[in-house]
């Protein structure tokens, strides 16, 4: 939200310049974000998020818990951009233009249940292992030494370095689906509903966020070296080739460990009283054809 406050002036100043009308709301905190993303849900029938993967996440939960029938766009202003590139709003100019267009998508949602019960919607991913580990060291990072943290692939690589020494990973997990049943020692578990993770990687190349499936990356035990090699190969949506690495699509996941498991989802790590919720089993699955985006 501090990055967004920045950018208000040359956000303001283009969507003046496309003739756009809006009515703006700044935000003041989490909790403020998610009021406004409910009273504006009932208000309008276009709500727009500017931010990064978080507020959009945080939004769309919002307008999904309440059943609201609006679209959803999107001005990508966060420090990580994956919902936003893989809908080809990855800029000021390129959203301005989205709004004014208003050419609208359906698209299909992700929701983490808990024991039947509806956790947490998702528009790009959801985690398990490494992913919540370097989110939590980059928050940890930012509030110790803000300037460090700006850097996130530097940020990322350190979080990367710092699970690897701890030995928070591998994580034993089951897998089961439609596709059968997978077990072992997992580095990362990447749950998508679009192809970009961690700020550009094709995680997950053939994904689609409209055709009533996730796709599941699962990365298995390896050397920090090893990862790199397959974390460079992930640039270009090559990684499929390691030994080490399984893509699987399915309507829906659940995955289990005698190892409690946390979970990150779109930049936010899933918390209860503002502590981060340990699982041991939990279950992924796609809405087909729920939200209205702009594009």
């Amino acid at each position: 939200m501090g990055r967004t406050r920045k950018m208000r002036g040359a956000l303001e100043e283009r969507l003046r310049h496309h003739g756009i009308p809006y009515d703006l709301a700044v935000t003041e905190s989490e909790e403020n974000l998610r009021e406004l993303a409910r009273s504006h849900a009932a208000k309008y029938g276009i709500v727009v998020g500017a931010g990064g993967d978080s507020t959009f996440q945080i939004m769309v939960n919002e307008i999904m818990r309440v059943g609201a029938d609006v679209s959803f766009g999107m001005i990508a202003v966060g420090s990580s951009n994956d919902i936003a590139k893989e809908f080809g709003v990855d800029s000021l100019e390129k959203a301005c233009l989205a709004l004014k267009s208003q050419k609208i998508k359906k698209i299909d949602i992700g929701c983490i249940y808990d024991r039947e019960k509806p956790a947490r919607y998702f528009l790009g991913q959801a985690n398990i292992g490494l992913g919540v580990f370097v989110n939590q060291y980059v928050a940890g990072l930012a509030q110790r030494k803000s300037r460090l943290a700006k850097h996130q692939t530097a940020a990322g690589v350190l979080g990367i370095i710092r699970a690897y020494r701890n030995k928070r990973i591998p994580l034993p997990l089951i897998v089961e689906s439609e596709a059968g049943r997978m077990d072992g020692e997992f580095v990362a578990s990447v749950i998508s509903n679009v192809r970009y993770w961690a700020s550009g990687k094709l995680i997950n190349p053939n994904a689609l966020p409209d055709d009533g499936r996730l796709d599941l990356c699962l990365i298995r035990k390896c050397s920090l070296a090893r990862l790199a090699r397959i974390s460079s190969l992930a640039n270009r949506g090559k990684h499929a080739q390691a030994k080490e690495v399984k893509i699987l699509q399915a309507p829906s996941f659940e995955i289990s460990s005698e190892t409690p498991f946390e979970i990150q989802t779109d930049g936010e790590i899933l918390k209860s009283l503002d502590h981060p919720t340990s699982y041991k089993k939990i279950t992924f699955k796609i809405f087909p054809q729920s939200l209205n985006i702009i594009l």
